[in-house]
């Protein structure tokens, strides 16, 4: 508009770019869609809300921090506790002062991974099964397979299953109980059936098998899901002790580690009896069974919040967009 491009002014790109920026700010203003009072007073209410719900919940957990952290005399039950009066790592010495921390563990970690990759495995497989229309009593199998998810035989049949499976004091009873979940496999199976047809189609007419399909289509385009339903099992099975308390009682090289703080706080909890334990007690002046509790609880948690971060990647949707087209 100042003739500065037509004279070769070397301020006239600065010029025009800066004119253009203007009058795409002046376009975006005009037609940019007014919100109305309502809508811009329950988005307001909305952020408060939220910002509310996280409070509730960060609070807690940094109280239980601190508390991890406290002398016994310092924990206040009246009010939160936002920093320790003094630094003390006398509940954490308490937990891991146990030699068979080490292996329980081992024991832990080996249960959420194999227990994780069999139960994500199963119901995958599961999933995609139900998924062919031309299978023969598909929905007969399914309403079978959603009968357990409301009605359970209970605790005794239980036991006397995995008495009969010789599964008591094995490994292996952490393993095939929780190897599959009907809710988990109909979330996976409603995802499968969000995949375009069309690449199924495509790779059957290359010769594909239905193996194939599963682990080199189904599988790579179903992350989102996969992870989603990995991180609930592996919570599932991080934090599970009950099952070790019932069948694996005897076996101490299958102890877990949850297992093991259990019991090492209701230790703490017990009136001491011998003069050994006595004179233990006394030592820990430190800490009482609420400061060891808060200290397992944050061992416990800290492993789920480091992998946590590493599936949050595939908590995302439309990754099925443009997935025919390429």
């Amino acid at each position: 508009s100042c003739g500065l491009r037509r004279s070769g002014c070397p301020e006239a790109g600065r010029c025009y770019g800066r004119e253009d920026a203007m009058n795409k700010h002046a376009y975006t203003k005009k037609n940019k869609i007014k919100k109305s009072k309502a809508s811009r007073i329950f988005d307001t209410c909305n952020v408060i809300f939220m910002i509310l719900f996280c409070i509730t919940i960060l609070i807690p957990f940094w109280d239980m921090i601190v508390r991890s952290f406290s002398r016994a005399q310092d924990i206040s039950y009246m009010h939160i506790n936002f920093f320790p009066k003094v630094w003390t790592l006398s509940a954490y010495q308490y937990c891991l002062q146990n030699n068979e921390i080490l292996g329980a563990a081992f024991v832990s970690v080996a249960r959420t991974v194999c227990g994780t990759v069999f139960h994500l495995l199963v119901c995958c497989l599961a999933a995609y099964s139900l998924t062919r229309t031309q299978m023969p009593f598909r929905k007969i199998i399914t309403a079978v397979l959603l009968i357990p998810m409301f009605f359970s035989g209970g605790m005794i049949p239980a036991y006397l299953n995995m008495k009969n499976l010789h599964l008591l004091n094995n490994f292996m009873v952490y393993i095939l109980p929780s190897g599959f979940s009907i809710f988990n496999c109909i979330i996976i199976r409603n995802y499968f059936f969000s995949v375009d047809k069309g690449m199924e189609e495509a790779a059957s007419i290359d010769g594909a098998s239905q193996t194939r399909i599963f682990f080199s289509i189904m599988m790579p385009l179903s992350k989102p899901v996969i992870a989603t339903v990995a991180l609930w099992q592996m919570v599932g099975q991080w934090n599970s002790w009950f099952d070790n308390m019932i069948y694996c009682r005897r076996s101490a090289s299958l102890t877990t580690l949850q297992y093991l703080l259990r019991r090492m706080l209701d230790s703490l909890n017990r009136t001491p009896d011998t003069p050994y334990e006595i004179e233990a007690m006394g030592e820990m002046v430190d800490m009482n069974p609420d400061t060891v509790k808060a200290a397992t609880t944050v061992l416990v948690v800290l492993p789920i919040i480091l992998v946590y971060p590493f599936l949050q990647k595939y908590f995302v949707k439309g990754i099925m967009i443009g997935a025919v087209k390429g």
